[in-house]
């Protein structure tokens, strides 16, 4: 997509995992993950091997070529979605399913991201996939099916830890409960997928903690599996947190993803088995990860393709008769008017960008598609409405790509300033730090042969001010807070350099 070739590494997670990439390429330890030259237990290391090979293809670790394994993956898991709606519904909402997936706001936004979601989720969905065609499948069939879904989960725990195995283990079983077809557990082939998912664990496991030893063990097995399941060290939310954001991150498809709840749900008695199937990957997964105390919305990505699917059922139904046609009217007017009247609140300038002017296409687009979807409502052409909500909202996701991924990118950049921080090492400047830096101060390694200090509170770095040669990057607004303490003698002996709008580098030597 144009925003990958018009931004750069984004200062949080994207440059981590590069660096993460970078220093198992440098090093050449393919086993345990190091950011700092230290353990990095966060994530297994098969994400950072997907990187390498991006690297290797492309030259460089340039956003472009590091986006690439998000943007496949989401292809992939949009064919997945596509051949299953085929197989279920019909090629015409098959196709309808993959294009709402695709235009959905957080997985389109998470397909040009540097993150290793997408890449987890496509083995998740193929687990699920494979469950599906063996359970549909004669009996005959069905063992080369379900192994395939145990190769799947643990291809899926590879690049994200147990996050892989987790959905199909609860919605599986959840599934065969609703449909009063426990004896199906007989067919699954526990013993032996067990040991196949076991077994593909431990080609990577076993060699990687003799190499990380007791400490990197510990770190991967219990504080980052545990850890982050009862009281989370990290994102911990509310229980109820993906209620207050779920409708913003599946735009612009929930209200019409609602209606097909109310839909389902009125007519529980005779649904297809496929969209119960659905319904249960969805609201399991979606109540397994609300109880879990560390929460983010890139979690609930892999039941997005579920959404989809079930969004593409109500227009079925809906274009079959069999559902009333206020199922499509009433999320369709609240929709439009979402667009319509959102496109006056999109402010003039943000962050010092003008924002309201590069927009204008998206908002010219939503007022027209709005007055469009209207007339098509009283046309009753209900049909034409997913392929106008379609139309509108990629007009926004083209434009922002276009238009405001570039200027957006230079608010949070932390390339020119990084350079700069090289110079004065190249120059002699052997104290180089980061003071409270929001992200992992090692991450700014990718664009650095050295791993700045880290200090972390105001009385360490009036300390460090005292040495001979220094610099220190910090946000401009910290620097703004405690030079108002510093005497006037004390402040000329400094020199700021300014090449982001939000870190500035602080040093007493720049020539």
């Amino acid at each position: 997509m144009p925003a990958t070739f018009y931004r750069d590494l984004h200062w949080e997670e994207e440059m981590k995992y590069v660096e993460v990439a970078k220093e198992m390429y440098d090093t050449g330890n393919w086993l345990v993950p190091h950011l700092g030259g230290k353990f990095y237990s966060h994530k297994p290391p098969f994400y950072f091997y997907f990187l390498n090979f991006s690297r290797l293809m492309a030259g460089s670790y340039s956003v472009t070529a590091m986006v690439m394994m998000s943007l496949i993956p989401g292809i992939l898991i949009a064919i997945v979605t596509f051949f299953w709606g085929s197989l279920n519904f019909n090629k015409k909402y098959g196709f309808l399913s993959a294009l709402i997936l695709m235009i959905t706001f957080y997985f389109f936004a998470l397909s040009i991201t540097v993150r290793m979601d997408h890449l987890m989720g496509f083995f998740i969905i193929s687990a699920l996939f494979s469950f599906y065609l063996g359970y549909s499948s004669e009996s005959k069939r069905k063992d080369r099916f379900y192994y395939l879904v145990y190769l799947f989960m643990a291809l899926a725990t590879w690049i994200k830890g147990p996050a892989g195995f987790l959905i199909p283990l609860v919605v599986i079983p959840a599934f065969l409960l609703i449909q009063k077809d426990l004896a199906e557990f007989k067919n699954l082939k526990l013993k032996k997928g067990i040991l196949i998912f076991i077994g593909v664990i431990l080609l990577w496991l076993v060699p990687a903690l003799i190499r990380g030893g007791k400490e990197y063990a510990y770190q991967l097995l219990v504080v980052q599996t545990f850890g982050r399941t009862v009281n989370s060290f990290a994102h911990q939310k509310a229980f109820y947190y993906y209620l207050t954001t779920f409708s913003f991150t599946f735009l612009p498809w929930s209200f019409f993803l609602y209606s097909a709840f109310i839909y389902c749900f009125k007519n529980r008695g005779k649904l297809p088995q496929f969209t119960k199937f659905l319904l249960s990957w969805f609201a399991v997964t979606f109540i397994l990860f609300s109880l879990i105390s560390g929460k983010l919305d890139i979690y609930l990505l892999p039941i997005y393709p579920a959404g989809a699917l079930l969004v593409a059922y109500l227009f079925k139904e809906i274009s079959n008769r069999r559902a009333s046609k206020y199922y499509i009217i009433i999320p369709a007017v609240i929709t439009f008017a979402f667009f319509t009247i959102g496109s006056f609140f999109i402010p003039q300038e943000s962050q010092g960008i003008a924002l309201k002017s590069l927009l204008m296409p998206t908002i010219i687009s939503w007022i027209l598609g709005g007055i469009v979807g209207i007339i098509l409502l009283f046309k009753k052409k209900y049909n034409y409405i997913s392929y106008l909500v379609i139309i509108i909202f990629a007009v926004f996701l083209l434009n922002f790509s276009f238009s405001v991924a570039q200027p957006f990118s230079q608010t949070y950049t932390l390339k020119e300033t990084a350079k700069e921080m090289q110079q004065l090492k190249t120059r002699g400047i052997n104290n180089i730090a980061t003071y409270k830096y929001d992200g992992d101060s090692d991450s700014i390694g990718i664009y650095l042969d050295f791993w700045p200090e880290v200090i972390k509170d105001r009385d360490s770095f009036l300390n460090y001010l005292k040495q001979d040669k220094f610099a220190v990057m910090m946000e401009l607004d910290d620097w703004q807070q405690i030079r108002g303490g510093l005497n006037q003698n004390i402040k000329n002996k400094f020199e700021v350099l300014q090449f982001d709008q939000s870190y500035i580098i602080i040093t007493n030597y720049s020539n």
